[in-house]
């Protein structure tokens, strides 16, 4: 029987013994693939007190059906494994994007189970169906940039590769696996595979995915790029006023930043203008996101050569820059990110100021540069800016002067810091992954690390670190975009919580009347706030919340880009700016030549997200002690409550919550899940429901099932 979209093998391969063998990934479809296969591997294979850097750990590569297909941005890999850094030290699950996604499913293999612990480096070579582990010896040690491109150089032309740096090598929980020059993989990854010895691996893959309607998934792809596809986070409107435009951005910034007379300064063979890039020109799609811009403003422009992103992806939201002020430090001039660390940094890393190198106004992005090349080449994962946070309030506060041995503090090149030295950036970012010193235990994470120090819980209180709960990550476009909704997911993970569902049209900037025209029809009417003047919780905002947290999680099954997906706006007037919510649907029984509606897909994303919400309460009864997802897992920091003295919740000019507001927000959201209200756990109606009855039965056991 024909397998369409899937590769339709997995393949497992254990270090300690060596063994390398395949299995059949139908097992795993009720869990599409990414995640989905993850989870299923951990709740199955690795019990939940395992230590995540003892040998019985696990971590699984995987893709979904729709990566390799030709579905535009669906470059995406996800990693799943234990939290080595957070509370509960629950499941998590990392992605990146780049090539290595298409690779593994042109190999042969929708996912690769590791498995074990090596006696010494190593790395995996996957060669189509030919699979060998190799020494990694002579790369031990090296940092990812020159890691990569040995592996490449030494096994041949075709090959992509990824590494972990001597972040992960020396198990730092902040240290992530890196593909190509900055595609990172975070929350942890790079420590477990350090534990297992693996650097890395490298992959070719020369076969194909077959696509069961090739003509309807032409025609898909053609309509996603002609009327539904914008800028980055899928941003519908330019930045700044076009001929073609109905409308630009209110407040002229999105992400949408190419324009008439921005140009990458630096591209090879001179400037190139991105000028206008009219809806259904399919061809200028990728001069709509000069991602630099939208960091960093005009000065971007000058040291732009080009833009970059994943396979199957137009939107190259990659910029990709060449710093020659760097060169005076004897530092690389060469850097490619996106996101943080290159649009963030500079002001927590050096808390006394930052300096002009040549231009007004050019040190952020010149010195967040030097720090974006130093963090991807040592492998160390800045947990969405926090680890930068951490240092920043640690030193103002006092903190580091108080836990640094005397003759540490002494050590360090402080000088560096005080005179806006890019050179200081590399230099702190290398005591941390080297761990070297008391400072490096910033590596651990915020959770340990305020344990290690004993900083007490009013450290995650206090507004300027961002700390959603007090488990040890960020707000990831929280309530300061997306009032009570944006609380309710981004406390449901064990890390940030990188869902861009509800963010991407809330800051598109399109009119906050059209695009709560177009969500309301889908949410109910009450489901959208303004920014900064929010209404009280309602049902429509649950079912909008529900939307988002269980979506994310058919990006990263499938594997699609959850910066682009889903297409809820779109750039057509003509569209009436709306754009299609069934088309993730639609384009699965394209590929798998199954019939797929959008109620298909939220049942999927139902399942997994039910699998992440049982794992993450076996794993606090275990470490925690608790049997009270809401009452421990899911609380709040309170500064999302005591922010803006001056304010009340509600009042407009602010986005401070309201207490008994957000347990009404908990109650409906639980309602709409199908979970207990009193403990945030899954019912067994639930569970039974999305075919995990067995899960029902564990939580049973343990005494965890709602009654």
């Amino acid at each position: 029987m024909t397998v369409y979209g899937w590769a339709g093998k997995i393949l497992r391969i254990n270090f300690s013994n060596g063994a390398i063998t395949t299995e059949d990934t139908m097992k795993y479809k009720d869990y599409i693939g990414g995640n989905g296969i993850g989870y299923k591997v951990i709740y199955d294979e690795v019990p939940l007190d395992t230590d995540p850097f003892d040998e019985n750990s696990k971590v699984i590569i995987a893709v979904g059906p729709l990566t390799g297909s030709g579905v535009p941005c669906s470059g995406r890999t996800t990693i799943t494994c234990l939290s080595c850094w957070s509370r509960g030290f629950s499941v998590v699950d990392a992605h990146m994007g780049g090539y290595i996604a298409h690779q593994l499913k042109y190999a042969g293999y929708d996912a690769v189970i590791l498995e074990g612990k090596a006696s010494k480096p190593v790395y995996f070579k996957i060669d189509d169906s030919k699979v060998t582990i190799e020494d990694a010896s002579h790369l031990w040690g090296k940092g990812t940039y020159e890691a990569n491109r040995l592996l490449v150089e030494e096994n041949g032309p075709g090959f992509d590769a990824a590494t972990i740096g001597p972040a992960g090598e020396n198990l730092v929980p902040l240290s992530c696996l890196i593909t190509g020059t900055g595609n990172s993989a975070g929350a942890g990854v790079g420590a477990i595979l350090g534990s297992k010895k693996v650097k890395g691996f490298v992959v070719r893959g020369t076969g194909s995915v077959k696509i069961a309607d090739p003509k309807m998934h032409k025609e898909l792809c053609d309509y996603m790029l002609r009327e539904l596809i914008g800028a980055n986070n899928n941003h519908n409107v330019p930045a700044v006023p076009q001929s073609w435009a109905e409308y630009s951005a209110v407040g002229g910034k999105n992400r949408w930043s190419g324009a008439p007379g921005r140009r990458w300064e630096k591209a090879y063979g001179g400037p190139i203008d991105m000028g206008e890039q009219p809806v259904g020109e399919i061809d200028k799609i990728a001069y709509r996101s000069l991602k630099g811009y939208f960091d960093h403003g005009p000065i971007a422009s000058k040291y732009m050569v080009k833009v970059g992103g994943c396979s199957s992806c137009p939107i190259r939201c990659y910029a990709q820059y060449e710093f020659d002020p760097l060169a005076e430090y004897n530092l690389p001039t060469i850097v490619s990110n996106t996101c943080v660390p290159i649009s963030s940094g500079p002001s927590q890393w050096y808390p006394e100021g930052i300096k002009d190198f040549v231009d007004e106004g050019d040190a952020k992005i010149i010195i967040a540069g030097a720090g974006a090349r130093a963090m991807n080449d040592y492998g160390l994962w800045c947990n969405y800016g926090q680890l930068m946070r951490d240092f920043s309030y640690c030193y103002k506060q006092g903190i580091l002067k108080e836990k640094l041995p005397k003759e540490e503090w002494d050590a360090i090149p402080w000088d560096l810091m005080k005179n806006g030295d890019p050179r200081w950036v590399v230099e702190i970012v290398r005591r941390i992954s080297m761990r070297e010193g008391e400072i490096s235990k910033l590596g651990l994470g915020t959770y340990r690390l305020v344990q290690e120090w004993n900083l007490g819980q009013e450290y995650f209180d206090q507004p300027s670190l961002q700390l959603i709960t007090y488990n040890g990550y960020p707000k990831h476009h929280g309530p300061e975009d997306c009032w009570q909704t944006g609380l309710l997911y981004n406390v449901m993970y064990n890390r940030d919580c990188m869902t861009h569902h509800i963010v991407n049209f809330c800051r598109s900037g399109s009119p906050y009347e059209l695009y709560k025209k177009i969500l309301e029809e889908e949410f109910g009417e009450g489901a959208i706030d303004p920014p900064k003047h929010y209404t009280p919780m309602n049902r429509s905002k649950a079912r909008l919340a529900k939307w988002a947290f269980i979506g994310t999680q058919f990006h990263n099954m499938a594997t699609l880009c959850d910066w682009m997906w889903p297409m809820t706006l779109s750039p057509s007037k003509a569209r009436g700016y709306k754009g299609d919510l069934e088309l993730q649907a639609k384009f699965m029984t394209a590929v798998t030549g199954e019939k797929w509606t959008r109620a298909d897909v939220d049942k999927a994303c139902e399942r997994v997200a039910n699998m992440l919400r049982v794992m993450t309460a076996i794993s606090f009864q275990i470490h925690e002690n608790s049997k009270n997802l809401r009452e421990d897992h899911d609380k709040p920091a309170a500064w999302v409550f005591d922010k803006d003295p001056d304010f009340k919740p509600f009042e407009e000019g602010t986005d401070k919550l309201d207490r008994k507001d957000v347990e009404l927000a908990f109650d409906m959201f639980f309602e709409e899940m199908g979970w207990d209200k009193k403990t945030g756990i899954p019912t067994r109606k639930t569970l039974e429901s999305l075919g995990l009855g067995y899960m029902a039965d564990d939580l049973e056991k343990r005494g965890l099932l709602p009654a």
